[in-house]
């Protein structure tokens, strides 16, 4: 599941330094290349929680690197 994730965030875009979520384009292409593990719909949710854990790093990441410069 992690090699699969690391994959389709490879697709990943950003706008303006900032990460942005997968979109379910990024895990069908991801899905006509190789086979699932489990049933799609646990593969996606699985591939979202994971998204949704490294947005929230990234965002705390940016949050304290924007407090930093204003002290």
């Amino acid at each position: 599941m992690l090699s699969a994730y690391n994959t389709i965030a490879r697709s990943r875009r950003y706008e303006q330094g900032v990460p942005l979520a997968l979109d379910i384009a990024a895990i069908n292409a991801y899905v006509e290349q190789y086979d699932l593990p489990v049933e799609r719909y646990i593969f996606n949710e699985c591939i979202f929680t994971l998204d949704n854990l490294f947005l929230d790093e990234a965002h705390k990441k940016a949050k304290a690197e924007a407090d930093k410069r204003k002290k």
